[in-house]
């Protein structure tokens, strides 16, 4: 029984570096765009789950940004091994102002804005070293 577990946590133990050594790998450039199912598809192939859990994945995630962006919600979330924050700001309220317009010469009045809630996303260290490399 003892030789049963400590080949079971072994056997795990080397799967999990595999994947680590494949998720590791150089990555290569994408010289085309990617429709959605083309990228949930590559992410199948490369984690070895199915599409459709990989879709789900997604969809909780979605669902974990939206709570955290709720009027109660922390306002702030960050996407790990992605390098991006997620930020609710708060924009303040605009006054009315008049200004030429630069095509016409006429003098244009802009009304003002109440303020709102606006997103903020912000590139981490490791997209600015992705971009940067």
């Amino acid at each position: 029984m003892a030789a049963l577990k400590s080949s079971t946590k072994a056997s795990r133990k080397k799967s999990e570096e595999n994947m680590q050594e494949k998720l590791s790998l150089k990555v290569k450039a994408m010289k085309d765009k990617q429709t959605r199912v083309e990228i949930l598809q590559h992410l199948s192939d490369a984690t070895g789950l199915k599409r459709v859990e990989v879709e789900a994945v997604f969809t909780e995630m979605a669902k974990l940004v939206k709570s955290h962006m709720k009027k109660q919600g922390s306002g702030e979330i960050m996407i790990p091994k992605l390098g991006l924050k997620i930020r609710k700001v708060r924009r303040k309220p605009t006054k009315k102002r008049v200004m030429v317009s630069p095509l016409t010469g006429v003098e244009v009045t802009i009304p003002p804005k109440p303020a709102r809630d606006d997103i903020k996303l912000i590139a981490l260290k490791g997209l600015k070293e992705a971009l940067l490399s």
